[in-house]
């Protein structure tokens, strides 16, 4: 996450500046949270059951997760020799402009000839915004190449300070635009398709008033014919790569006892950096449910950023030591996570596999999105899917040999 760092620490120089600016006015923005009491049963209007917290299951989720196992063709799903089931899991990981990695790694994939089709794919931050595409499959490799290759920072944001009790340091209405350019009417109508065939599209935000883990339903919003349903993806989307301070939080209208409220999102890898069963629902009790035993699996980890340490000297600065420390943080959760996904899918038999950027790899560029550093990474990405073996079977700091 090397790049938003950078962009951090360098909008962060504007905070001394908005602060005094912000508190001349001593006002705020108006806005109509959901009380305390009453956030379990919010609800997005005509939409409920398209979400869950994260850390419990969710009773709606995991029963649309049984009708998916029901729903299931074998062409997206294989079959073992004795008919049991075997699933394929993508999870995506943040990493802001490092995102380009991830699009570079599916496209590789690819072109390799060795990408499956899975059945779950997850998304958080950047990796929110790489599962839409990586959901509906390799013939949207081009899109998806598109959207990491030919970017610039102010594709993504523009620069607005916090005047009189503002929220953040940027505008993110770049980013809205950049997402509709990608997610129209005719994706999600072929988004509903093939949730309608067996898959699953989640996507995970932070609501900062509950301070907890949402995950969304993303193919059950595009399914749900509900004239906000295209709206409602795009600020799931955009919720999920807001980190706060820098860009601004989406609020989304719910609905509790008849009574409208809204909810304050923002990035997910607040709350994690990567995330699978276990978090909301269990696939492999949702097989279990309609008598379709899962016999194996393989869950696909693909980290848009580096974890192993990078010693270097810091400077005697606010801003270095503050850089430094979010940086050691967001690497130490990553490890967690991925330490729970290894587990987890240990646990039900099944395969980890895991891929990040390579060591070697120096990220050149001064703009939190530089283009040109984009599509060097991409390229990184996409040579080392078609190295043969790309995957670590272990997560970070497990030694490999002593669990073999």
């Amino acid at each position: 996450m090397a790049s938003v760092t950078r962009a951090f620490v360098k909008l962060a120089l504007l905070l001394p500046v908005a602060f005094v600016v912000a508190t001349a006015g001593c006002t705020s923005l108006t806005r109509d949270p959901v009380p305390v009491d009453q956030m379990a049963g919010a609800q997005v209007p005509g939409m409920p059951g398209v979400r869950g917290w994260g850390g419990e299951t969710s009773p709606w989720l995991q029963a649309d997760l049984v009708q998916s196992a029901r729903d299931e063709q074998e062409e997206i799903v294989p079959r073992n020799p004795d008919g049991s089931r075997y699933y394929h899991v993508l999870a995506l990981s943040g990493g802001g402009a490092q995102g380009a990695f991830g699009a570079g790694f599916l496209y590789g994939w690819t072109e390799a000839g060795t990408r499956p089709k899975f059945k779950i794919v997850t998304g958080i931050s950047t990796g929110s915004l790489i599962a839409p595409l990586a959901f509906l499959g390799s013939e949207y490799d081009e899109q998806l190449k598109d959207a990491f290759t030919t970017i610039t920072s102010e594709n993504v944001f523009e620069m607005s300070l916090p005047f009189f009790g503002g929220e953040a340091l940027t505008s993110t209405t770049p980013l809205a635009n950049l997402i509709e350019r990608y997610i129209d009417e005719e994706y999600l109508t072929r988004a509903a398709q093939i949730h309608a065939a067996g898959r699953r599209l989640y996507i995970g935000t932070t609501d900062m008033d509950a301070e907890r883990l949402v995950v969304w339903n993303m193919g059950a919003i595009a399914a749900s014919g509900h004239p906000d349903a295209l709206a409602l993806f795009r600020n799931v989307m955009r919720a999920s790569a807001s980190l706060p301070i820098l860009f601004p939080p989406v609020y989304i209208d719910v609905d509790v006892g008849g009574r409208r409220y809204d909810e304050m999102h923002v990035d997910g890898g607040i709350m994690t950096q990567v995330f699978f069963t276990g978090l909301s629902l269990d696939l492999v009790a949702a097989a279990r449910d309609v008598e379709a035993p899962v016999r194996g699996g393989s869950v696909y980890v693909i980290r848009n950023d580096k974890l192993s340490p990078a010693p270097e000297p810091i400077d005697r600065t606010l801003l270095a030591i503050t850089g430094r420390a979010i940086a050691g943080m967001i690497k130490t959760m990553a490890v967690a996570d991925l330490t729970r996904i290894y587990l987890v899918t240990e646990q039900v038999g099944g395969e980890f596999n895991y891929v990040g950027i390579p060591d070697e790899f120096v990220w050149e560029g001064q703009e939190a999105f530089d283009r040109e550093e984009m599509r060097r990474l991409f390229e990184v990405g996409r040579e080392l899917a078609a190295s043969g073996n790309p995957w670590r079977t272990v997560p970070p700091l497990y030694d490999e040999r002593k669990l073999r």
